[in-house]
């Protein structure tokens, strides 16, 4: 079996030792956890081989390449899907990352297709600290912990919409509606799949009292609040967005209606120089001045006391 394929394991009873992937692997009475990357193929074989007391659809679930927040309830087992912000390096938060977790309360089973830091730190908690964990608390601090990494980015996508906002009222150059558009797909994007997450949390709250216990239930319940706050925020937002949009659309309309009104002025200026220039240029007999060189003169005279006798008209009407 791949090394890389278990990524941690270990005993959820304080009487065990903690032993290296490969010695816990395998375990069928030992309450263990073990984490898994599902992305290569023969997951499902291997991970079969690691948990035999699983049965093949809870494998088919745990290594399915499409998932969506939710919980189903088997009676004695739990699957789990949840979805967190995508903190790996040169990654955008956005592009959001699974986390599947199996439970049947004595064993935990979480898988990824990418690196989910949200576990890692959980990882690397239990190790500093060195105390025993049930099957249960596994369960409720992978979720904590993924709600938890949502109010870093979350809280630089609201500051990124506020600068925006900002510098649409300053009159600052840029692509700001590119930037505006970006946002609004970034904070859909998120708000598609933190709903679902919602109830997924909530529904893991109803089990909560039977199978977690209240001091998971109140955790659970205090990290559904934060995803809640975080589902308000992005609600906000697109509001926000919505109504830059708006402005800024408002502001291009009115850019282009003082442009064409400019030009209706420009074309009401030329109109009668145009119709009279017209009218002395066309080529029969009897045109008045062909034979006199200072007719050209009197015609262009002409016409710049035209335009200077409309320009004082459309003034004195507030035209401009």
């Amino acid at each position: 079996m791949s090394n890389s394929f278990i990524i941690d394991a270990r005993y959820l009873d304080p009487d065990h030792e903690a032993k290296s992937p490969q010695d816990v692997q395998g375990e069928i009475d030992e309450p263990i956890w073990l984490h898994v990357n599902v992305a290569d193929d023969g997951a499902a074989e291997q991970l079969a081989k690691a948990a035999p007391y699983m049965d093949s659809a809870m494998i088919e679930a745990l290594c399915a390449a499409d998932t969506r927040p939710h919980v189903e309830d088997f009676g004695k087992e739990y699957l789990i899907i949840l979805r967190g912000m995508n903190m790996n390096p040169e990654a955008e938060p956005d592009d959001m990352v699974s986390l599947r977790i199996w439970s049947d309360g004595k064993h935990v089973i979480s898988a990824e297709r990418r690196p989910v830091m949200a576990v890692r730190k959980l990882i690397d908690k239990l190790k500093a600290s060195d105390k025993p964990v049930t099957a249960s608390e596994v369960v409720v601090s992978l979720a904590v912990e993924i709600i938890g990494n949502m109010a870093g980015p979350i809280g630089k996508l609201l500051d990124d919409i506020d600068e925006l906002e900002i510098a649409a009222l300053e009159g600052k150059p840029g692509d700001l509606r590119s930037h505006l558009n970006s946002l609004r797909e970034t904070v859909l994007f998120i708000r598609r799949y933190l709903v679902p997450m919602k109830q997924a949390i909530s529904q893991l709250q109803g089990l909560a009292q039977d199978w977690l216990g209240d001091k998971a239930t109140r955790r659970l319940r205090h990290a559904g609040d934060h995803l809640a706050r975080h589902i308000e925020d992005l609600d906000a937002a697109r509001e926000q967005l919505q109504f830059q949009h708006e402005e800024m659309l408002a502001a291009i309309s009115d850019k282009l209606n003082r442009n064409m009104y400019t030009l209706s002025i420009v074309a009401a200026i030329f109109l009668p120089l145009g119709f009279l220039t017209g009218l002395l240029g066309i080529n029969v007999g009897g045109m008045p001045g062909a034979d006199d060189a200072t007719a050209f003169w009197w015609v262009a005279g002409g016409c710049a006391a035209i335009a200077i006798c409309q320009l004082l008209y459309f003034r004195r009407g507030g035209w401009f």
